[in-house]
């Protein structure tokens, strides 16, 4: 029997239609390598093959941590730096540049004793390294290490003359008490930076103590300008000023409203009331001292809150003392007295008997200038002779011929060995008509001085006078004839 093709198609469709799910149940071999291509992928990844391995960093060369601890130093990591650039040295002890760099980090990490030593091991073996040698400078110097400071900055000189190295050289000279040494390197410090207002202090501080009085004043003044201001700084600038007898400077009149007499305003000193242009007399007229001047520093010292010492004050009397303006002088000296301490005491009452002779009051000199040598006779013993000698002076300009002469006995009495008092006080005897006295101190005046310039004029007076005669007779001079005869009324 024949089957029709409609049928046969319809049957072969229908074969096709369910053939996958009749597929076999063994893997297919293009299934099973596709499973095993998995399995192998993941064993890789569990475990790569040795051919498939990184390659290891390799070892960081003494430049590549130079580098690194480099820039952990100027990041601010200051151990990290440590911990690099100390590998950095181990591994090339040659470099000077990796072993500053560590010491900069030991600074900066405020391990200043590492940092010494690797700047020592710098110097050892490159004596010129200016750069190493200034930061152990400054190490030194923020320890007062004085000594070593001069070790090491004075042979850096024959290298290069450079600010930082002359300044720390001065300061440590300085503090050794070396003046001439700190002296030289100061004034080569602001040669190579006059900027410095702090060099020129102690610069001034230096010609100050070594009594070059107008270098100390530039020198202060010069600090002024630069700004640095302070109580004690004025204070030291009146001293030079006073030294150099600047008391009140250019006097000048201004008119001040509202002014105080010894106070400040503004660039002058009050001295003193004044007169006003044209000759008027006005309350806001004053004489006043300028800046320049010793007054005028002591007072802004004070102003500023220098502290209240007697020292100060006796500086300030003894301005007025020497500007001649007594009065002045001697209240402020009889309102400090009480606080001079004991170990000034002497100085003060000798300024203090100065002010009293000059307002005349010359008992009151004496007696003060008497407690001076008492307590320090050394010093001042010396002055009484002198003391006496002024005394009697001015009661001779007053026409007071006794005190004349007593004062002129107590100078005799003090230093009877002066040829020129005994003449003095001949003298003065022989005013006061006492020919005997006279002749006596005539007399020991060529004791002392056989050779006295004034011999033959001593020898006619002291004959002139032992004889009786009354003739006016000089070394040189012979009488007159013609003239009258001379009583001893005439002579008197």
């Amino acid at each position: 029997m024949r089957i029709p093709n409609t049928i046969r198609l319809v049957a072969v469709a229908l074969a096709l239609i369910a053939w996958p799910a009749a597929a076999p149940a063994d893997p297919q071999p293009e299934a099973a390598d596709a499973k095993s291509d998995t399995a192998e992928t993941k064993s890789d990844a569990a475990e790569p093959k040795p051919e498939k391995e990184e390659p290891k960093a390799e070892k960081p060369t003494a430049e590549d941590l130079f580098k690194q601890g480099r820039d952990a130093l100027f990041k601010g990591q200051y151990d990290k730096a440590i911990e690099l650039l100390d590998k950095a040295v181990a591994a090339d002890k040659t470099k000077t540049s990796f072993r500053l760099h560590l010491a900069r980090a030991y600074r900066y990490a405020k391990k200043d004793d590492q940092a010494a030593k690797h700047l020592e091991e710098i110097l050892k073996t490159s004596p010129d390294h200016v750069e190493a040698g200034q930061a152990l400078g400054e190490i030194y110097s923020a320890a007062k290490r004085w000594k070593d400071v001069v070790r090491v900055l004075e042979p850096l000189l024959k290298y290069r003359h450079d600010y930082p190295t002359y300044h720390m050289l001065a300061e440590a000279q300085y503090n050794l008490e070396q003046p001439e040494k700190a002296r030289k390197s100061y004034e080569e410090a602001v040669k190579l930076n006059p900027q410095s207002a702090a060099d020129h202090y102690q610069l001034g501080n230096i010609y100050l103590s070594g009594n070059f009085f107008a270098l100390a004043a530039e020198s202060y003044q010069a600090a002024l300008r630069l700004g640095l201001d302070s109580p004690v700084l004025r204070y030291k600038l009146g001293s030079a000023y006073f030294n150099l007898r600047n008391y009140f400077g250019k006097i000048a009149v201004q008119t001040i409203r509202s002014g105080k007499v010894g106070t400040i305003n503004g660039p002058w000193y009050l001295i003193e009331p004044g007169t006003a242009a044209g000759g008027r007399g006005r309350k806001d007229a004053y004489r006043c001292a300028p800046e320049a001047s010793a007054v005028y520093q002591v007072a802004k010292a004070l102003a500023l809150g220098i502290e209240d010492r007697p020292d100060i004050h006796i500086l300030r009397a003894s301005i007025y003392l020497n500007a001649r303006r007594y009065a002045r002088a001697y209240e402020m000296f009889t309102k400090i007295g009480p606080t001079v301490p004991d170990d000034d005491k002497a100085l003060f009452l000798y300024y203090y008997a100065q002010a009293a002779f000059g307002t005349g009051q010359y008992d009151r000199y004496l007696e003060l200038l008497k407690q001076a040598i008492k307590l320090d006779p050394e010093a001042y013993k010396a002055t009484l002779v002198d003391a006496y000698v002024k005394v009697a002076d001015q009661h001779n300009q007053s026409g007071r011929l006794e005190k004349y002469i007593e004062f002129l006995a107590s100078a005799v009495a003090e230093s009877p060995q002066t040829a020129s008092l005994h003449l003095k006080l001949g003298d003065a005897y022989e005013e006061a008509q006492e020919p005997d006295q006279a002749v006596a101190q005539w007399q020991m005046v060529l004791d002392l001085e056989p050779d006295h310039p004034q011999r033959m004029k001593l020898l006619n007076l002291i004959q002139k006078h032992r004889s009786g005669v009354a003739l006016s007779v000089g070394p040189s001079t012979p009488a007159n004839a013609d003239g009258p005869e001379e009583t001893p009324a005439d002579n008197q």
